[in-house]
């Protein structure tokens, strides 16, 4: 019985110290996969905030870019560049650089590369980028587009490899677009995104649309346009109520040539003749028969604090045929623009804040921005393609992401 009694106590024990070691083996176990974890944590997070720290240079390397197109420092040779610069509320850092390739055609393409490092991780993204200018499209609305019976919307200028034409609203309402009968739009219909077609596009079965009706992927923004300083801080000329020569940059009052005030037969022309900029502070008015002439060799850019009023017989003129060549840029201040006139106009207006009606008979070669547009019957609209292409010195112009790629 003695000898039975040790030989059970021993083969507790030895139960004891498996159930021991076997505990200690999943200790162990569980421990490890815990620092495991740990590491892995550590190792996301700090990718993490490297990534981070990447995105944010490359946010800062386009916003440098852009004000430098904005306050017009734009240079090929001092291009935005950071070494080592702290992202704020974190231990993490960010390096960028821009540089420029000149391709075969002779144009430049602007690419970034940003560094983001946290802790021994690091991350690099890299992006070419576009630059734009404010009329990406032949039209383009905040609110409503309406086109009228007879209307004909079309390019010219257009190279082989340039984008089919394009008019737009930022708009996703129930008829935000309108198209008459007989209308005819040689080109796309974008809408705001997530807004169905055939909801914000109305009549479109009467309507013969060549291209494609579809939502913009993101919402367009429209650039606020600021006078030129040098122009800000002229003295005012006063307000132009009679005819005149413009030959050099200047600041009025208004220019009202309607002759109300004295004889209402009484016709007068303003004649451009030199490449100059103007800011009218309060409303442009052209009266019957009353013109501002662009000559041949000549152009004009009007910033335009009040509204634009063109009655009947009036016109703005332009001789050099050229759309580029008169460019008129409506402040926050502008909300109206009237066409009433019937004849031809060269010109691209941008006033995003501002509902523009062109009347019967008229026609425009140029690109149009603006809060709402109407065109009426038999008025007809050719988008110069031409006016996509952005340079620096450009007012409006901009920088976007064209391509993006990680290492």
């Amino acid at each position: 019985m003695r000898l039975l009694q040790s030989k059970r106590g021993g083969f507790a024990i030895a139960t004891v110290l498996c159930v021991v070691v076997l505990l200690l083996i999943i200790g162990a176990g569980l421990l490890s996969v815990g620092m495991h974890q740990r590491m892995m944590g550590v190792r996301t997070s700090s990718e993490i905030a490297a990534r981070c720290s990447a995105d944010a240079g490359l946010t800062k390397a386009l916003a440098e870019m852009n004000k430098m197109l904005d306050l017009k420092t734009f240079n090929d040779t001092s291009l935005p560049s950071a070494t080592d610069e702290p992202l704020p509320n974190c231990d993490s850092t960010f390096s960028y650089n821009v540089s420029t390739i000149t391709l075969a055609d002779g144009n430049d393409l602007y690419t970034i590369q940003s560094t983001g490092k946290s802790s021994r991780y690091q991350k690099t993204v890299n992006c070419t980028l576009e630059m734009k200018g404010i009329f990406e499209y032949a039209i383009y609305v905040a609110e409503n587009l309406t086109l009228r019976n007879g209307t004909t919307i079309s390019a010219y200028n257009q190279g082989a490899d340039d984008p089919p034409l394009q008019i737009g609203t930022n708009s996703t309402e129930s008829g935000a677009v309108t198209c008459k009968t007989g209308v005819t739009i040689n080109g796309d219909i974008v809408i705001g995104p997530g807004g169905d077609p055939d909801v914000v596009i109305n009549n479109t079965s009467e309507a013969s649309i060549t291209g494609s009706t579809y939502p913009s992927l993101i919402k367009n923004k429209t650039p606020n346009i600021n006078v030129p300083q040098a122009l800000v801080d002229m003295v005012s000329s006063g307000s132009i109520t009679s005819s005149t020569t413009m030959s050099s940059s200047a600041k009025y009052n208004s220019i009202n040539l309607t002759g109300a005030s004295t004889d209402p037969n009484k016709i007068d022309k303003v004649t451009v003749d030199g490449n100059i900029k103007i800011y009218v502070m309060g409303d442009l008015r052209l009266g019957n028969g009353d013109a501002v002439e662009i000559q041949p060799n000549a152009s004009l850019a009007v910033f335009l604090g009040g509204n634009l009023y063109i009655d009947n017989s009036g016109a703005i003129n332009n001789l050099t045929k050229d759309p580029k060549k008169l460019k008129i840029y409506g402040l926050d201040t502008c909300t109206n623009i009237d066409f009433k006139n019937s004849g031809i106009f060269y010109g691209a207006i941008y006033a995003p804040e501002a509902d523009i009606h062109l009347y019967n008979g008229f026609n425009v070669y140029g690109a149009v921005v603006g809060k709402s547009f109407t065109q009426d019957v038999n008025a007809n609209f050719f988008y110069d393609m031409s006016l996509r292409e952005a340079a620096p010195h450009e007012i409006g112009v901009h920088m976007v992401i064209k391509r993006w790629s990680e290492q």
